[in-house]
């Protein structure tokens, strides 16, 4: 038994097929032969219907997740060229910024090992505290001083070398004077002293270093951008691409139903069908050649 689809009124000559904001099909005048406009139109407003206003709404997704991608791609370019700009700007080295969170790892070992020598000497243990983290905060500041005349290729005189070794000499002297009073012996107050020497003098060289080798903190967060916006872009192109592979997929079970329908009720020759349901096909998808 036949299947009996809705057809429209005959069209008057050169009709093509279009779709209404409501998502109702229609024909218009244009281009074709009546009898095509009118098969065309019988079959996308009736079994076609659904299936034109999936592939519809499948394009307008498509159009839409282009514009995001193509978005996201310019904003990873500026980001890349912020990036590469600061770079070239930075004489120091390329190590990532994420280490001078070791600066306060040296801040702190120097602070502590200032403490030693400030405990015995002031009454106050408050004092001592305040006065080790006063140390330590000159240390860190004389690091990252020297680091920065580097970089800004000015080089550090043997002078501020030798005050450099003159505050560590000191700490090392008050260190072992405290250690002495509170009834260390000689080789024990010596080595601790002499420890805390050596963990001073390497926190301090170690800041330094770090400072020189590092990336400034506007280049990490340029890289942070950069790489957000690439995550971006990595999301919103596979969405587009899937959103594409859905719409080749829906054009393609349109073409077909629409050639089964064109060869059920129209008794078309597979050929001419297949062409048809082709041109039909590239106007709804817009593509400029018909398969």
């Amino acid at each position: 038994m036949a299947t009996n689809y809705p057809q429209l009124p005959p069209e008057p000559a050169n009709a093509q097929v279009s779709q209404d904001p409501e998502g109702t099909v229609r024909a218009l005048p244009g281009a074709g032969p009546p009898g095509r406009g009118r098969t065309a139109a019988g079959f996308l407003s009736g079994p076609g219907k659904p299936l034109v206003q999936h592939l519809i709404e499948l394009i307008s997704r498509k159009r839409h997740g282009a514009a995001r991608a193509a978005k996201t791609r310019g904003f990873v370019d500026h980001a890349r060229q912020t990036a590469d700009e600061r770079k070239q700007d930075h004489p120091g080295g390329n190590r990532t910024w994420l280490l001078r969170l070791l600066i306060s790892v040296g801040g702190a070992a120097e602070a502590v090992t200032a403490y030693v020598g400030m405990e015995i000497l002031v009454a106050s243990q408050s004092l001592a505290v305040g006065l080790s983290a006063l140390t330590a905060t000159i240390g860190v500041g004389l690091a990252c001083l020297l680091a920065a005349r580097r970089l800004d290729g000015i080089g550090v005189p043997a002078a501020v070398r030798i005050l450099e070794g003159i505050f560590v000499a000191t700490l090392t002297v008050l260190r072992y004077e405290s250690l002495s009073v509170q009834g260390s012996g000689y080789l024990a107050a010596t080595g601790a002293a002499g420890l805390a020497a050596l963990i001073s003098a390497l926190g301090l060289l170690g800041i330094e270093e770090i400072v020189v080798k590092t990336h400034t903190f506007a280049i990490f967060v340029a890289m942070l951008r950069a790489s957000w916006g690439q995550w971006r872009w990595r999301r919103a192109a596979a969405a587009l691409a899937a959103t594409t592979a859905a719409a080749e997929a829906a054009a393609d079970k349109l073409q077909r139903r629409y050639v089964e329908y064109l060869v059920r009720t129209e008794e078309l020759p597979p050929e001419e069908a297949h062409r048809r349901a082709a041109a039909l096909r590239a106007a709804l998808t817009g593509s400029e050649a018909a398969a």
